[in-house]
């Protein structure tokens, strides 16, 4: 540790990552995902519920935005939290897969995380 560094925390990025492996958010409400922001994951769980209000993939966001509120109001000044929603494909396997990887290289794009809660 340099003299500069003394007394400085590392930054902490940490995404809360929620999945949706069948594209469901996509198929029923067409919104295009990555989706990243607390405003628009709400907006589009949202708009998932009101399509179909039994729908898993729209009780996981409403929970990582839940997570996301609480660990923002508690965090300690060396922490940063973004949200995001990526989507794989109603295909699934290897499609579904690879479509996750590069939303999720895409998000990572606009928010380097080095730590990744998933939802």
């Amino acid at each position: 540790m340099t003299i500069r560094d003394e007394g400085k925390k590392e930054q902490k990025k940490i995404l809360i990552l929620c999945v949706d492996r069948d594209g469901d958010l996509g198929t029923k409400t067409e919104i295009k995902t990555p989706l990243i922001g607390r405003e628009g994951n709400l907006n589009a769980a949202v708009a998932l519920a009101l399509k179909d209000p039994e729908e898993p993939d729209a009780n996981a966001m409403f929970e990582a935005i839940r997570l996301y509120d609480r660990l923002t109001s508690e965090r300690k000044p060396e922490e940063v939290f973004e949200i995001a929603t990526i989507s794989g494909s109603e295909l699934g396997g290897v499609g579904a897969d690879r479509k996750i990887v590069a939303e999720l290289s895409e998000v990572l794009k606009a928010f380097p995380a080095n730590e990744v809660i998933l939802v």
